[in-house]
């Protein structure tokens, strides 16, 4: 009976598939960096970014979700620090473009911004659940908006487009289950192409940025500047068919022709190397993810308990979509990994992290 009790409290299926996602890239990142003078270096420091996450996931899995609803003003503060941590002199450093990560002595240690995700996460959750599914005046939303543009706005000054996007795209997902009117999506979604199209016209992005847009829409748009890293990632994923040239043999990696293989452009990786099976099991795996994480947000014991779930399911939808459609020429290249895959500790914490928010959820299912 005991034994029964202690394995309620255990979602063995989800541990399984975050498990084989953890596996899986863990064999790319080692291939994709296999002929890198730094690879070894790389490959250890992946491995450490698992062992940081699994003592992460184990701690949010034994912390009680419930008991961060009441702290919104602590977690505002907290989110607010992380973001602008890299900000302090001496500490922050800049990568493609964004100050975004923290460093010292002239080391790299993590990026805020991605813990930040999860601190948003409960946040959001939070506020929009104080509404008891129902977000309806133009006062409830503005609130709701106004939890989102602290960090949101933080993020895009870095300027890091990728991660903005992924804080819009978490809070959509929550406001979806969490009670806000239909006709208030259609205002966001005229509103997002408003500000799109005064953000370009007026150019406030950085030009590196414009020029990933461009590509988007015109990708034979400068093939050797601007649209290298799409042109390069199609040659790889294509010429992987349908099983792969096999691990370590992919010529556009390994003779450094696909730039941020390891990171960024995993999936091209996988698509060369293991080919289109290679990347439907990826699919499926993600796929029984999102489902597993559904059926712990459908038996969560309170509302509050749904949105971190959803919220954690939105990030992750988005996060693969972007990823998977940049890397194919569907989606602008945004500069956002593939979870659970691409090489990055900070990154790997916070999805395993997020991992053991859904444990916690799952665990007190019950009202324990």
């Amino acid at each position: 009976m005991r034994e029964r009790s202690r394995l309620s409290f255990v979602n063995v299926p989800l541990l399984a598939i975050v498990a084989g996602l953890v596996a899986y890239g863990s064999v790319l990142v080692q291939s994709a960096t296999s002929d890198m003078a730094a690879g070894p270096a790389l490959f250890k420091r992946h491995l450490l970014g698992i062992a940081l996450g699994l003592v992460a996931m184990f701690a949010a899995w034994a912390i009680d979700y419930r008991k961060l609803k009441n702290w919104i003003g602590p977690l505002v503060v907290l989110d607010v620090l992380l973001i602008l941590s890299p900000r302090i002199p001496g500490l922050g450093d800049t990568a493609k473009g964004a100050t975004s990560w923290l460093q010292i002595a002239g080391v790299r240690l993590f990026q805020p911004s991605e813990p930040a995700k999860l601190v948003t996460i409960v946040i959001m959750a939070a506020v929009i659940a104080s509404y008891r599914g129902e977000v309806k005046s133009a006062r409830d939303v503005a609130r709701v908006m106004g939890y989102l543009a602290v960090p949101l706005v933080l993020i895009m000054l870095q300027p890091d487009l990728g991660t903005g996007l992924v804080f819009i795209a978490l809070t959509m997902g929550m406001l979806l289950i969490g009670g806000l009117r239909p006709r208030w999506f259609a205002v966001f979604a005229v509103v997002g192409v408003v500000v799109v199209g005064l953000v370009l016209q007026g150019h406030l992005l950085e030009e590196y940025q414009e020029d990933r847009l461009l590509v988007f829409v015109d990708p034979g748009r400068d093939p050797l500047g601007a649209g290298y890293n799409l042109e390069q990632s199609k040659i790889a994923i294509g010429s992987g068919e349908l099983t792969g040239k096999g691990l370590r043999l992919g010529t556009q990696g390994n003779l450094n022709f696909l730039p941020e293989r390891h990171t960024d452009f995993i999936f091209s990786v996988l698509g060369e190397e293991l080919g289109f099976l290679g990347g439907v099991l990826l699919l499926a795996l993600y796929l029984a993810l999102l489902v597993t994480a559904l059926e712990i947000a459908a038996s969560a014991p309170d509302l509050f308990g749904s949105l971190i779930v959803v919220g954690l399911m939105s990030m992750w939808l988005f996060q693969i979509l972007e990823n998977v459609g940049m890397t194919i020429g569907l989606m602008p290249i945004t500069g956002i990994p593939l979870p659970f895959m691409s090489f990055g500790s900070s990154f790997m914490v916070t999805n395993l992290a997020g991992t053991g928010m859904l444990l916690s959820v799952w665990a007190r299912r019950q009202g324990v």
